[in-house]
């Protein structure tokens, strides 16, 4: 289990105040399962991925893989940013990343399963820039396992991949997650995806506000939500609020969210042809709605994320 305890991190600048990133963050990620990182930029997910991977000095608190610190341990780490050598094949960017552990990599020595599992089997000798975005990813996935990490941790892996790759490489991960019982810290912006790892670590202004099971998170909302876009939107949520115990949430300024509820019960209360609604819709809820109902604003609205200088 990945231990994460009191964790506080502040970027001093030689010109201007220092930055608070991270302010007495813990969680904990377990074997065998994805937990997601999810926040806004400038909540702390990037100095949280810098720190884990030891890019960053610690300054408060602590990190610990199974009881030891995970410098110790064998590490695995996806970048945000291609990592690989696009004028190279498949297998001698495998080869070259060996080559850093002292491995001279023979493909006979290459893992069967994870080659199938990945789909790369019939692609080493391929040059990299002839994949596509998602199965370049793949490779990235590759070369992060092939020194059989116990910690895999990555850093916005889907950026550039439409939702087909998204999906497709996100199964991958969750497969190998559970077959090698690792343990996967993901960090990333896509709710749809956070929505399906095993929990949830929900960051905002550099604290940790939510840690649990996505449907613990939703339990809330109940199995559907109904959104009202339109106008006026405020005197619709009264007379809802009068009319019935259904509880309203304003998401944004043309939408009122209604949680626990079905169309039928909305249907009943207001009328669709009323001029000041534009859309009325029936859907399940998402992460993005309890972030919304936690913090107030939608989940990409704050500024980007601060670096050290």
């Amino acid at each position: 289990m990945l231990t994460i305890d009191n964790i506080s991190h502040t970027y001093h600048r030689r010109k201007g105040a220092a930055t608070r990133a991270l302010d007495g963050v813990s969680f904990d990620a377990a074997h065998g399962e994805v937990t997601a990182v999810i926040g806004p930029n400038g909540s702390g997910k990037s100095t949280l991925f810098r720190l884990v991977t030891g890019a960053l000095h610690l300054q408060q608190g602590g990190i610990q893989l199974d009881g030891q610190h995970p410098g110790s341990a064998r590490l695995g780490v996806v970048f945000q940013s291609p990592a690989l050598d696009r004028q190279l094949t498949v297998f001698e960017n495998l080869y070259h990343h060996a080559l850093l552990y002292g491995r001279r990599l023979k493909k006979a020595q290459l893992p069967a399963e994870l080659l199938d599992v990945l789909e790369l089997n019939g692609r080493l000798d391929s040059k990299v820039d002839e994949l596509s975005g998602g199965f370049q990813r793949r490779v990235e996935l590759a070369k992060a396992l092939l020194t059989e990490p116990e910690l895999l941790v990555l850093d916005e892996p889907f950026t550039g991949l439409d939702i087909n790759a998204r999906d497709a490489f996100f199964s991958v991960l969750q497969h190998v997650t559970a077959a090698r019982g690792l343990t996967t810290l993901l960090v990333t912006h896509e709710l749809s995806v956070a929505t399906r790892c095993d929990r949830v670590v929900l960051f905002e202004e550099g604290t940790v506000i939510a840690n649990e099971r996505p449907g613990a998170l939703l339990s809330d909302f109940g199995r559907m939500v109904v959104v009202i876009r339109g106008e006026d939107l405020d005197t619709l949520a009264a007379r809802i609020a009068a009319s019935s115990d259904i509880v309203s949430l304003r998401i944004a300024d043309d939408a009122l969210l209604l949680k626990n509820t079905t169309l039928q019960d909305v249907l009943m209360i207001v009328d669709e042809r009323d001029s000041r609604i534009h859309d009325i819709e029936a859907r399940r809820p998402t992460l993005e709605d309890y972030f919304i109902a936690r913090t107030g604003h939608a989940l990409q609205d704050a500024v980007g994320e601060l670096e050290a200088a």
